[in-house]
């Protein structure tokens, strides 16, 4: 019985590393195929909120070495600071969990707290990005639009979709802007669709929940305001940066927009297709995001869904987890 109990072990084992493995070369064919790149730390989502914390980062690990024998070592180096990072650290927090007596509930990691981190991190690294390429002229914009006038291709596409007398400057410094922007979005994004597979797999460490009564922080309102006047009064790669800044807080306005909109929408008959018809205006026509996010501006300060005034306070440190990893 005991030999038999091994072998069921090794088993269960092989079995995950060959998850592990395949996770990795599913990452990397999704970030060498230009098109699925938002979608490529999905794998290593998933892999992490079904088979835990240590799982993902060898799958990380993998799909790096693997990255740098296809592309190259900056390639790689690129996956880890804009994906891999990132998205290891946001499970570790989804994963995070505590319970207040033996016989209670696990309290798992707030999500409106994971949106806050994704904006931190968002928001810091484009500050090292655009700072590391300050001593520049006109800044990483500067950069971006020499890159952009480089490619004679890319170049003659901006001019016959905007106009011969387009200024590439500025158009390099709206892609960045809405490129920022993106980067907490799909790192969030990514962390929901595997929670979504974990879930329709059975397999989730972290239990399903709705974001009905999802909130924002009030120095959320507060800093996007600065963010703004910040963007307004300045100039150069400095008023760039601070509308970065301003877009990063608008998308989490935007998920708050989302989650209003799924709260109340939820009697609503023909709900599914209602929404299905909503996300599908999102992925075609970007600008829808701007009046969802208004919509998540306004509950923060009209309280549209009327939930209770007093809200428990979320922590601002991360509980101690019995784990550290997983809690079934």
């Amino acid at each position: 019985m005991p030999a038999h109990g091994r072998h069921e072990g090794g088993d269960m084992t092989h079995t995950k590393a060959l998850r592990v493995c395949f996770a990795a070369v599913f990452t990397c064919g999704l970030l060498v195929a230009l098109i699925t790149l938002p979608f490529a730390a999905l794998p290593i989502a998933y892999i992490g909120l079904t088979l835990g914390l240590t799982a993902a980062a060898i799958t990380a690990a993998l799909a790096s070495v693997l990255l740098t024998a296809l592309a190259g070592p900056g390639s790689a180096m690129s996956f880890i600071i804009s994906f891999g990072v990132p998205v290891l650290w946001l499970i570790r927090l989804a994963l995070l969990s505590r319970r207040q007596s033996l016989d209670g509930d696990y309290e798992f990691y707030p999500a409106t707290q994971i949106i806050i981190q994704a904006v931190i991190i968002s928001g810091t690294l484009a500050a090292f990005i655009f700072l590391a390429n300050a001593g520049t002229p006109q800044g990483l914009p500067g950069v971006f639009a020499q890159s952009l006038q480089q490619a004679p291709q890319i170049s003659d596409l901006i001019r016959t979709v905007y106009g011969t007398d387009t200024d590439i400057l500025g158009v390099a410094n709206i892609i960045l802007i809405t490129g920022f922007a993106s980067w907490p979005l799909i790192l969030l994004g990514t962390l929901q669709c595997a929670q979504a597979l974990a879930q329709y797999s059975g397999d989730n460490l972290r239990p399903a929940e709705t974001h009905d009564r999802l909130t924002m922080p009030v120095w959320f309102d507060f800093a996007l305001g600065l963010a703004f006047f910040g963007a307004w009064v300045t100039s150069g790669w400095t008023a760039t940066l601070l509308a970065v800044f301003a877009a990063i807080f608008l998308g989490a306005y935007f998920l708050l927009g989302l989650a209003v909109i799924h709260a109340i929408s939820r009697h609503w008959n023909g709900r599914v297709w209602f929404l299905a018809g909503l996300y599908f205006l999102i992925f075609v026509m970007a600008w829808v995001i701007v009046p969802i996010s208004l919509l998540g501006l306004l509950e923060s300060r009209l309280n549209l869904r009327r939930l209770p005034t007093t809200q428990p306070t979320n922590p601002v440190v991360p509980p101690k987890s019995d784990d550290d990893e997983e809690n079934r």
